[in-house]
């Protein structure tokens, strides 16, 4: 009888798990959805709001573990119009694969457990990412052009989240810059040509954890460069144009401790 419960138990179990994964949805905007606004507030936990290619003026929070997903990588743009927080984060959502710009800030975030990945977020008038309290995953993206720092992080803390994988690039103000009494890992990225610093901590409760990093030509920089860390000239192939892949003889390539290359892995 105990053997027969517990695979009632089990076989309730797993109905329960099918009929919550089968209730996620995939919301399409324009399909379903006329605006990446109205798909956002049709979403429930675990649904994905993909998005076609072309440009979206607005401002938006994405719910709680909601995933707002670019269905041709950075063939969609979401244009803050010149003002305000283009995009908010909501606690474990994700945005993946979009460009970012004309914004204040292009994405903030208090929430925990929330993505930031695949997306390049340029020619914002502040900050290109602003989190506080609680780091994001940050991986994979192009942060340029922003006229503050690329992220500016206040009292963060890394515990499954890092700054992975990004290219900091172009920003008028800091590469990163960090207050508060934060602690956070920034492993595999380039940071380079920043007004100011590379990296830059408020004071000395920040604590960084700094490994396999490329830092060049930061307007400002520290005397004595992280060990574990380079200077190498990325090599970037068209940045103007918003080409941050990398030339086959730049010493970036196959440096990561993943044997990848630095910086942000796109396929343009």
């Amino acid at each position: 009888m105990k053997i027969f419960n517990h695979a009632i138990s089990f076989f309730t179990l797993l109905l329960c798990l099918i009929i919550h994964y089968a209730e996620a949805k995939i919301i399409r905007v324009p399909a379903d959805a006329a605006t990446i606004t109205a798909a956002l507030s049709a979403a429930n936990k675990d649904d994905t709001v993909q998005v076609d290619p072309g440009i979206y003026k607005e401002r938006i929070f994405v719910p709680a573990s909601v995933v707002l997903l670019c269905k041709n990588p950075l063939k969609a743009v979401i244009d803050g119009n010149g003002r305000a927080t283009i995009v908010t984060l909501g606690t474990s959502s994700t945005i993946c694969g979009f460009e970012i710009r004309n914004g204040t800030i292009g994405v903030f975030s208090t929430s925990s457990n929330s993505t930031i990945t695949q997306c390049r977020i340029v020619f914002n008038q502040q900050s290109g990412i602003m989190c506080v309290g609680n780091l994001p995953r940050i991986e994979d993206n192009i942060i340029a052009y922003n006229r503050g720092s690329g992220i500016q992080g206040w009292d963060v803390r890394s515990t499954a989240s890092s700054i992975n994988h990004n290219t900091i690039a172009y920003n008028s103000n800091h590469g990163i810059s960090i207050g508060g009494a934060s602690s956070i890992i920034v492993e595999n990225n380039i940071i380079a040509h920043n007004g100011m610093y590379g990296l830059k901590p408020s004071n000395e409760e920040v604590r960084v954890l700094m490994v396999n990093n490329s830092f060049f030509q930061n307007e400002q920089f520290s005397n004595v460069l992280p060990s574990d860390n380079f200077s190498f000239d990325p090599m970037f192939k068209d940045p103007i144009h918003l080409d941050f892949s990398l030339n086959k003889e730049s010493r970036c390539i196959g440096r990561s401790t993943d044997n990848q290359d630095l910086g942000a892995r796109i396929v343009y």
